[in-house]
């Protein structure tokens, strides 16, 4: 990935990081390197930690223990404003009151760049996001994507070296978030800038993101690509939060579902993708509700008092109490 911007790209690194609120351990002891000029996403649900992960890196918080690098420099006790980076907020912080050129050029005022060098990076930090035609447009009159290409633009114009992003597009709708995520992935790879990226929307970080960290319970529970984490999860609730694949238990259903039986004290994760309806010699399943979804539609089965969600086409339909077979090819083996 190529940095087309002043900065250079550098990578980030917690080591065995912690932060308490009274008796609420909200992160435990968490270590992750992540590579410069990666878009790296912290996913899981609300209170897991992420955002106050995400603030230790800002140095919005301090720490109990653990260090803070970014490059090589150990920036753990070294204030926010002075830390190489800059954060894009949930609803973008912009002032109403301010043109799009007057929003960018106000974090470079606070820092007292001289007028000319305020006036050459406003127009340069618009351009890399596309933006230069609406410097003088007044922010309120701009679609969400362009609001959020300015809060972009904000960020690029001090020049950091890391962008960190809390949920910006957690209030928009869903067919303006589907378009302003393809727009942010473009724009982070053309600028090749370090990406950090809170979120509770799995599929919006596995469409945005080089590397996921899950957390739970103020812990990363695993590491990977999306594909990784998808195919491969560690344990069932990284299974069940990526997809909201079926977590089974019952030894007997799963060989009976799979032809596998799994080791002793295993869990089975099947993807709802995954399970094969109509199948000759399947396990049995009763059709306790199905939603149509465009191009899918979803079943929900009953399976020896078990639930499983499973997708067909959306150009099939099988009514609510049809009773068919299914089987599953594919599983992945979870944890103990």
């Amino acid at each position: 990935m190529t940095n087309t911007g002043h900065t250079e790209a550098k990578g980030v690194r917690l080591e065995g990081v912690s932060r308490s609120f009274g008796q609420l351990k909200a992160v435990d002891n968490v270590s992750v390197d992540i590579p410069a000029g990666s878009f790296f996403s912290l996913l899981g649900p609300s209170g897991c930690g992420k955002s106050t992960t995400l603030r230790i890196i800002s140095g919005f918080e301090s720490p109990d223990q653990g260090r803070v690098y970014i490059g090589e420099e150990d920036v753990t006790d070294v204030q926010a404003r002075r830390r190489p980076t800059a954060m894009v907020f949930q609803n973008y912080a912009l002032f109403p009151h301010m043109t799009v050129g007057q929003n960018v050029a106000y974090g470079l005022k606070v820092r007292k760049l001289s007028a000319s060098d305020v006036k050459s990076r406003v127009q340069d930090a618009l351009r890399r996001v596309d933006m230069e035609a609406f410097e003088g447009t007044p922010v309120t009159s701009l679609s969400g994507g362009q609001q959020q290409r300015t809060a972009l633009a904000r960020a690029v114009a001090i020049e950091p070296e890391v962008i960190l992003f809390d949920e910006p597009l957690s209030n928009l709708d869903v067919a303006l978030r589907h378009q302003t995520r393809a727009e942010l992935k473009a724009l982070q790879h053309r600028l090749g800038l370090t990406s950090i990226y809170v979120t509770h929307d799995q599929e919006e970080a596995m469409a945005l993101s080089d590397q996921i960290a899950v957390m739970r319970a103020g812990r990363i529970v695993q590491t990977g690509s999306p594909k990784e984490l998808y195919q491969q999860p560690d344990s069932a609730f990284v299974a069940s939060f990526l997809g909201g694949s079926n977590v089974l238990d019952d030894a007997q259903l799963i060989q009976r579902l799979t032809g596998a039986m799994p080791a002793g004290g295993y869990v089975v994760s099947v993807r709802p993708e995954h399970i094969e309806v109509d199948a000759e010699g399947g396990v049995e399943a009763e059709v306790v509700a199905h939603q149509y979804l465009g191009m899918q539609t979803s079943l929900t089965l009953e399976v020896d008092g078990y639930r499983l969600e499973a997708r067909i086409p959306g150009d099939q339909e099988i009514p609510t109490a049809t009773r068919i077979g299914v089987t599953s090819s594919r599983n992945v083996l979870d944890d103990r």
